[in-house]
Formats: C-alpha cells, sequence, structure tokens
C-alpha cells in the first residue's frame, strides 16, 4: 500500500514538471517569436525648443518683445513669470494664445495655472473657445484651489457644466470644512448673490440661472457638454452677463416709479 501510494505521488510530480517545463517552453518560443517580429522603429528626432527658449543671456537681448515676453514666462522665476503672463494678459494680444494654451498643458506651478486660466477667462481679455476643453480637463481632475478657479474660469468663458461640482463640495461641510467655504466664496463670487451655504438653495439657483437654457435639458449626458457658443465666423466667445441677472426694462420702470398710499385714496377735490 505505502508503494502504491509512493508510485502515485512520484507520477503526480513528474506530471506536474512537464506541465510547467511545456508552459516555460511555449513562454520562452512566444518571446522569441515576438522579439523576432517587432521591428525597431525609426528614430525620431526630439522637438525642438523655440528660439527664445535656447537663447542663452547674452542672445536674449536680440529677442523682440513677443519673444522676450514668452521667454520670461518660461523660463524665469514664479515672480517673473506671474509678471510676464500679467503683461500678457493685459495685451490681449491674439499671438500668445497658443502660448498660453501650451503653458496651460505644462505647467506644474498651480500659481502659474490660476493665473494663466484667469488670463484666458478675463471677460475683457482673450475669451477664446479653444481653452474650454483644456480648463475643463483640470477641473475635472483638480478637487482643490486649482479646480474650484477652473471651473470659475469656465463660467467666465460661458460655460457652467462644472458648477454642479462646486455645489457637491458644499456637503463636505463636515469632513474638510475648508473645502466646502472655498466652494461656498466662489459661488457668490460667480453669480454675486449672497445664499446661504444650502446644497438645496444653490441647486435651484443654478437650474433657474443657466448660461443657456437648452443645456437644463441634459441630452448630452452620456457625451462632452456642448462648447459655448461663438461669434460668425470666429473662435471668440459670445459675450454673455456676468454676476446678478438684471430685471428686465418694464419691471425696471415700475419699480423706478414711486407710488404712494395717498394717491389711491386722494380725496376729492372741493
Amino acid at each position: 500500500m505505502a508503494c502504491e501510494n509512493e508510485a502515485r505521488s512520484y507520477d503526480t510530480r513528474a506530471m506536474i514538471e512537464k506541465t510547467v517545463l511545456k508552459a516555460t517552453a511555449a513562454a520562452a518560443g512566444l518571446l522569441f517569436v515576438c522579439a523576432g517580429c517587432s521591428r525597431p522603429g525609426p528614430y525620431k528626432e526630439p522637438p525642438t525648443r523655440a528660439e527664445h527658449i535656447e537663447a542663452d543671456s547674452k542672445a536674449s537681448a536680440k529677442l523682440n518683445e513677443k519673444e522676450y515676453l514668452m521667454r520670461k514666462a518660461t523660463v524665469g522665476s514664479r515672480s517673473e513669470r506671474l509678471e510676464a503672463i500679467d503683461v500678457i494678459d493685459r495685451s490681449t494680444d491674439p499671438d500668445f494664445l497658443p502660448f498660453l494654451l501650451e503653458r496651460l498643458r505644462k505647467e506644474d506651478d498651480r500659481f502659474l495655472t490660476v493665473r494663466i486660466m484667469q488670463a484666458l477667462a478675463r471677460p475683457d481679455g482673450f475669451q477664446d473657445v479653444r481653452a474650454v476643453e483644456p480648463i475643463r480637463e483640470i477641473a475635472a481632475k483638480d478637487q482643490g484651489r486649482v479646480g474650484v478657479e477652473a471651473v470659475i474660469a469656465l463660467y467666465n468663458l460661458g460655460d457652467d457644466s462644472q458648477i454642479p461640482r462646486l455645489i457637491r463640495m458644499l456637503s463636505w461641510y463636515e469632513q474638510f470644512p475648508e473645502y466646502a467655504s472655498i466652494a461656498h466664496r466662489a459661488l457668490k463670487r460667480i453669480y454675486e448673490v449672497d445664499l446661504p451655504p444650502s446644497v438645496r438653495s444653490w441647486n435651484n439657483y443654478f437650474k433657474t440661472h443657466r448660461l443657456a437654457p437648452y443645456q437644463s435639458l441634459r441630452w448630452y449626458a452620456a457625451f462632452r457638454p456642448p462648447l459655448p457658443p461663438t461669434v460668425a465666423g470666429t473662435t471668440k466667445i459670445e459675450p454673455h452677463p456676468h454676476g446678478k441677472p438684471k430685471l428686465p426694462m418694464e419691471d425696471v420702470r415700475v419699480r423706478r416709479s414711486v407710488v404712494s398710499i395717498y394717491e389711491f385714496w386722494k380725496p376729492d377735490e372741493p
């Protein structure tokens, strides 16, 4: 009986070893075949950097004003880059727009990222529809201060599809009270109304004050939200009202006219 058990265990061990050897051989053959079939692709040269970035300190004296600003906004210190972006923002030169979009994707400094978004979304600034998609990516990935600033920038660009993210942050007042406070200040800054930090209040206000009425249907729920409307033939975003909506002129005329009770109950002249 003991001999039979020993023979069975030996056979089982031999079968396991054969299976392992076959699997190893198959894997080695597969690697050999794949290694023989795959060929290294042609070598690609790395993209050349712009001249205003590669230039040394002596050669930078020959740069024009635009190239010098782009150099300072790329390789300078934080204060120099902030100052250069501020000058680019105030210039509103459309030639700087591709540069700002590139810096928005590559910038790793949070302060500079916020400043670039503010420059792209300022009501009297660039206001270009091409800035909507990269700022949406930042708003979707970042749940901190940069994400909040991205939602504000999107609203200034005519896209309020990310406002519910701020409203949901109001419910974090127990776990993350600082984030709930930041979201509440951002909502008051966007709509210029003083509502309490209540999710229900802000949801109702958001649904009744959409920038585009068709967006309230949420027909695009399975797709990306539509881009804001632009001026015909350009990428410039159509101007839209900011802050608290104004009353219609008819209502304003009625409110401006002062009517007293005495005029209704004025006694008859003798």
